[in-house]
């Protein structure tokens, strides 16, 4: 038996930090998850795969940027909130965004022993995006997405390698209220762990 709508209680927290050292140095998206971590934990020291937050970021200037975290399990100077999913209600959402597909060969094109992801072409963003919504209890049709570019991030100190963050603005379907409840806690994207597909309510 289908659920109609889910009310989602959670704990979320906004917190101003400066996740790089030194502050004028540009955080990368590893920065960025080891703060998210103090931030829930009080430490980077976690166990593999065991994640129970999603998070996002934004810089507001170079010293000062704002995180905010989301998780089902009450942590330090998070505040208690709830949102209801409806199933057929429309919502308007906004998220960060590696676009990307998966790939089994190579540039010179050799078959790979295992698939790597590479950039998505910026024709194909708005198909992916309705594709990959649908599997998460959403519907949207391209013309009710739109995509803003923010610029190249390093993953981490070494920056050898970089990632375009992109900007999703979308009006979507609520198609399956029980997976649109698990996508607000959990994230849509890839690269959760560094402040990527955190949902949040467009104002």
């Amino acid at each position: 038996m289908s659920i109609d709508h889910v009310n989602v209680h959670y704990y979320e927290a906004a917190v101003l930090c400066c996740p790089s050292a030194p502050p004028t140095r540009t955080p990368t998206l590893d920065d960025y998850h080891q703060a998210a971590w103090r931030v829930f934990a009080g430490t980077t020291h976690y166990s593999v795969g065991q994640r129970p937050f999603v998070f996002s970021f934004e810089s507001l200037t170079p010293e000062q940027h704002l995180l905010i975290l989301r998780s089902s399990t009450e942590f330090s100077h998070a505040q208690k909130k709830h949102i209801t999913l409806r199933q057929g209600d429309n919502i308007r959402l906004e998220w960060s965004w590696v676009p990307s597909i998966a790939t089994r060969l190579s540039p010179t094109g050799e078959r790979l022993p295992r698939s790597k992801h590479i950039p998505a072409p910026r024709e194909q963003w708005e198909a992916l995006l309705c594709q990959r919504l649908g599997n998460h209890g959403f519907s949207a049709v391209p013309t009710a997405l739109r995509c803003t570019p923010l610029g190249q991030w390093p993953m981490n100190a070494q920056r050898s390698r970089w990632c375009q963050r992109v900007h999703v603005q979308a009006d979507l379907h609520i198609e399956d209220a029980q997976k649109a409840a698990q996508a607000w806690l959990s994230g849509v994207s890839r690269l959760k762990a560094y402040g990527m597909g955190m949902l949040c309510c467009r104002k």
